[in-house]
């Protein structure tokens, strides 16, 4: 048996069966890419942490801190990983006994292997959820450009995917940038949530070892702490919260590039994709496909499985270990592919050519105005909106019946004759401003409509949304989060030389 492998001479008389380690210890190895350099930030921190307390000397501390910095800053992707040795903490283990020496046993006083790795993977998924958020931000931003654009770009808005109202261009995008402007709220929450700290937790409830955990939690720049020690170590609504937040994200993505992909089409023509987005095909050289969109499209839907996978490896019984072990890699997997989706559809959504003329053919659809002439009855007589709604239908009918082009305002009266419903004489004016869409677009003045005073309005509501984000952002320095972590250890071994 090894002596690499945790318990060696111990508590196991054998090692690790072949087939325990080519299956469980080296998938646990595929998430070292993104828990191996927090795992040594975790490390320094711990080990900070005990001599504050006066649990390890001044000078072993000095001694041990300084080999735990020249390895960090070695680089951490240089530790050999081994799966006969174990997960990512033993062959880190491993590494800092050939390194360091028996004094690397000290970092593992008063805390176990969960709580290191439950750090390292809070870390990280912090660092990628602020990624996120900016990423978010810079989307919306292009959703602002391009709404302010073409605030008189006139087009059918649809249901069913056939065309009901007409509408432009610029309300209809920012259907979709509302949500995209929550999901940005959604991703704050989730960072106050990982960002919250379950060091020196001890086991699973407490330890006699002292150790201040509101001195680590400073050191790591969490926002607080996960007071219940227990609770630190699991849980599982954090998975939850940050897997759900992208999965709304990701859906967003996905209902508007469902819509490019068709508006794409030869049969819509609503829009042009730029090359750079797009890629032909192998054997047919007159295409153009919309590669970028059926990647988004593709990623929201495996969204769905990995939602399912941690709801799934979250509903263990406690104290287990199925619900990390599978969220240390899949999280920030997930992470990384929901950064590349936002940041893709914003370089797509960006230089996106629309065609207007297309669009407004569409608005021009005969019949789009049924649901405003309804609205017209309604409001310039006492008749109630089902009766207006079989007048309007009714006239629909016969223009189908008759092969007519359209609403005139004989044709109304003709339904109403028919359907023996006295109609009050409507002006010619009102009848033509309800026909003609951008005065019927104008005639839409309520709060959040396509009107477009209404649509600017929610540009600025959406800037100032945005500006909050930007604040959200302020407040933390992620980027830099390694450097300061570096100065903050150095200062402390300095402070130790003094001693």
């Amino acid at each position: 048996m090894s002596n690499s492998f945790l318990g060696a001479g111990s508590r196991f008389k054998e090692g690790p069966d072949q087939r325990l380690y080519n299956s469980a210890f080296q998938y646990e190895l595929e998430c070292s890419p993104y828990i191996m350099s927090n795992l040594s930030i975790a490390d320094m921190s711990h080990v900070m942490t005990l001599i504050q307390g006066g649990v390890i000397s001044s000078s072993k501390g000095r001694k041990l801190l300084s080999g735990l910095l020249e390895v960090h800053l070695q680089g951490t992707e240089n530790i050999p990983l081994d799966p006969a040795v174990g997960d990512s903490y033993n062959n880190r283990d491993k590494y800092l006994q050939q390194h360091i020496g028996p004094d690397s046993g000290y970092v593992h006083i008063g805390r176990a292997r969960r709580e290191a790795s439950t750090i390292a993977w809070q870390m990280v998924c912090r660092e990628k959820l602020f990624c996120l958020h900016e990423k978010l931000i810079q989307l919306c931003e292009v959703f602002n450009q391009v709404v302010s654009q073409h605030l008189n770009t006139f087009m059918a808005d649809f249901t069913y995917l056939q065309h009901a109202q007409p509408t432009t261009l610029a309300h209809y995008l920012q259907g979709f940038q509302r949500p995209l402007l929550r999901d940005i709220s959604r991703v704050e929450t989730a960072i106050k949530m990982v960002n919250l700290s379950p060091a020196c937790s001890g086991s699973v409830n407490g330890s006699q070892i002292e150790m201040n955990r509101e001195f680590i939690a400073e050191l790591l720049e969490f926002d607080g702490i996960l007071t219940h020690t227990r609770d630190a170590m699991w849980a599982p609504d954090m998975c939850i919260d940050v897997m759900t937040s992208l999965c709304s994200i990701m859906t967003s993505l996905n209902r508007i590039s469902e819509e490019f992909i068709i508006w794409n089409s030869a049969e819509f023509s609503y829009l042009e994709l730029a090359d750079g987005f797009t890629r032909t095909s192998v054997i047919m050289p007159q295409k153009k496909n919309p590669y970028g969109l059926a990647f988004i499209r593709g990623q929201a839907r495996t969204f769905n499985g990995m939602m399912t996978n941690i709801l799934s490896t979250n509903q263990t019984i406690s104290g287990q270990p199925d619900n990390r072990l599978y969220a240390y890699g899949e999280l920030p997997k997930a992470l990384d592919y929901a950064i590349q989706c936002v940041d893709l559809f914003a370089g797509i959504l960006s230089t996106s050519k629309f065609n207007k003329d297309k669009l407004a053919e569409a608005a021009a659809d005969k019949f789009i105005v049924a649901t405003d002439l309804c609205d017209m009855l309604v409001k310039f007589s006492d008749l109630d909106n089902r009766s207006a709604h079989k007048i309007i239908g009714r006239a629909v009918r016969n223009a189908c019946d008759e092969e007519q082009d359209g609403f005139t305002l004989d044709s109304i009266k003709l339904a109403a004759q028919q359907l023996n419903i006295d109609l009050p004489n409507i002006p010619d004016q009102v009848f033509n401003s309800n026909i003609d869409i951008p005065s019927l677009i104008s005639l839409r003045k309520g709060l959040g409509s396509a009107n477009p005073e209404q649509v600017q309005l929610m540009v600025q509501d959406s800037k100032n949304s945005i500006a909050k984000a930007h604040s959200f952002q302020g407040n933390y320095r992620m980027s830099s989060f390694n450097e300061r972590f570096v100065k903050k250890v150095n200062l402390f071994l300095n402070e130790l030389k003094d001693k």
